[in-house]
């Protein structure tokens, strides 16, 4: 159960950084939640992995006969002689291939936090819904800890979904029973109380989880409307960005003109300075992309489910990110010429 206590004091870590509740702390809220995440989902795609261990070591070696049943060493296939019939090895070999995860998918499952949540969803460790959340959470600590990126405006939203969304995960984590590991701290101890032997490694995780939820809590209402506001105001500043550009388009300019000019691919030099080229270019996105985007963004005022509605911010983001950033980048050009004038 030590195993166990090390992700519950980052848990406890993380209710004091939300109850001092200024940025650095929240931020640092986020990082630690989110290496408490991954921590779990790392012990239970090992878990799952290791179940599967016989089969795999078998797979393997069936593998190395067929290799030296194949080989030119005269040895190699007289070990070999007495193996099954190669009807009967590959046939093996390809039923193991079905039912176990392969070398090169352990790895990732390894190294990617993505991978490990596709997994344990697909086995049925983890809710589906909570898929797209956790990821898109884990993308804001990679900006906030790698890039020096921080969402301000939605960290303390972020950081309170963030901490449901891990108790969900630790609701759903069994730890290995441990014999005789030494006396719990104070974090995890305080769990135990009232539980039958007060040695259950199985129910820990869960009371925990429902323990920790409950102390913390989610605003739901108020969490929902500041997701909303913060997009809403996002979509706004880049529909006057896209107005704004039109605005500067040298020889006059059409509505629309400002998106197409946006997604003009590198070296398409026609569009860059034929308007009629420009138009008749087929982009992916228009101005009723961004029309739906305001009203999916208004639409979540009434979505009353935490994933729904943090996987509908996530998907909104995905959408319209990659156009904010360069329509920011082009507005910033045309001011920085305006001032050299």
């Amino acid at each position: 159960m030590k195993r166990l206590e090390l992700v519950i004091v980052q848990f406890e870590e993380v209710k004091r950084l939300i109850e001092v509740g200024r940025v650095p702390q929240l931020r640092l809220a986020h990082i630690l939640l989110d290496s408490a995440v991954e921590l779990i989902m790392h012990r239970m795609a090992e878990a799952e992995l290791e179940s599967e261990r016989f089969d795999f070591d078998q797979l393997q070696n069936l593998r190395r006969l067929d290799r030296m049943r194949k080989s030119d060493d005269p040895l190699h296939r007289r070990f070999t002689a007495t193996a099954p019939s190669d009807d009967r090895l590959r046939a093996e070999i390809q039923r193991l291939e079905g039912i176990v995860t392969s070398t090169r998918q352990r790895e990732k499952i390894n190294k990617e936090f993505g991978k490990k949540i596709d997994f344990l969803v697909e086995r049925k460790k983890l809710p589906e819904d909570l898929a797209p959340v956790l990821k898109k959470l884990h993308h804001y600590r990679n900006e906030t800890y790698h890039r020096d990126q921080h969402r301000v405006e939605v960290v303390r939203p972020a950081v309170m979904i963030y901490f449901d969304a891990a108790c969900t995960v630790l609701d759903h984590y069994q730890p290995d029973i441990v014999i005789g590991d030494g006396p719990l701290g104070p974090e995890l101890a305080r769990f135990q109380d009232g539980l039958p032997g007060r040695q259950d490694p199985f129910e820990l995780p869960r009371r925990a989880a429902k323990h920790l939820r409950e102390e913390v809590g989610l605003d739901l209402t108020a969490v929902r409307t500041a997701l909303v506001e913060h997009l809403l105001a996002r979509l706004d500043d880049l529909e006057s960005g896209l107005a704004y550009i039109e605005e500067n388009i040298t020889g006059g300019a059409i509505p629309g003109d400002g998106i197409r000019t946006m997604q003009i691919k590198d070296g398409d030099i026609e569009a860059i300075f034929d308007a009629q080229v420009l138009r008749s270019r087929k982009y992916p996105l228009s101005m009723k992309d961004v029309e739906s985007w305001i009203e999916r963004a208004t639409a979540m005022e009434g979505m009353d489910d935490k994933h729904a509605l943090f996987g509908e911010l996530a998907a909104l983001e995905d959408a319209f990110e990659d156009l904010e950033e360069k329509v920011r980048e082009a507005v910033w050009r045309i001011d920085e010429a305006a001032n050299m004038r």
